[in-house]
């Protein structure tokens, strides 16, 4: 069996390799604050929300989707925001997987953190995560959407609930479009085996 031996990092290639992973952890702390700041929005909203009659009053009238709406608008931003900057950490990451396949192989970087990130980058691991999440903090303002479809002193209104629920749906279809787009390596096809 031959035994190639493979190239030592340089020093250049040792201190980018570094920065690089400072850098990744910097944008993750971001992108949690954003996810911090996305669930502030919510609670904002439910406290502004419980602490006024006229605003509770306001919810089950049909002209609260003024406000409603906005409300996924701005949740599903942040996520969006996050998306992007997830695409920004992915390319660090993928500049990293090709300094380590040059100088350990396939098999080892396999075994290595940025094989494993590579290969879950490019799948749904990370988007998914983020899709459920950006549904999930969305529920509440759904609910109130839903609120004047079932009010106590009237009968369901087929009109309301119609609206409602294509606000609903539209908001699941507009998110899947914008989040749910997996992302792909930019640099050219690694032959090195």
């Amino acid at each position: 069996m031959e035994n190639q031996q493979k190239p030592k990092l340089s020093n250049f290639e040792r201190e980018y390799f570094i920065q690089t992973r400072k850098e990744i952890d910097t944008e993750k702390r971001e992108r949690d604050q954003m996810l911090n700041f996305a669930v502030l929005v919510l609670g904002g909203i439910g406290f502004g929300v419980s602490q006024s009659q006229s605003a509770q009053q306001f919810l089950q009238e049909s002209q609260a989707l003024v406000i409603e709406i906005p409300a996924l608008i701005i949740i599903t931003s942040l996520f969006w925001v996050r998306y992007k900057k997830l695409k920004q950490i992915a390319d660090r990451w993928f500049a990293l997987y090709r300094i380590v396949m040059r100088y350990f192989g396939r098999e080892r970087v396999e075994e290595m953190l940025e094989g494993l990130v590579y290969k879950n980058l490019t799948g749904w691991r990370y988007i998914l995560k983020d899709f459920v999440l950006n549904i999930a903090l969305c529920l509440p303002v759904y609910a109130l959407i839903l609120l004047p479809s079932f009010n106590r002193y009237l009968p369901v209104q087929p009109w309301r609930l119609g609206v409602s629920a294509s606000v609903i749906v539209l908001h699941c279809v507009i998110s899947s479009i914008i989040l749910g787009r997996k992302i792909h390596d930019p640099l050219p096809t690694l032959t090195q085996e």
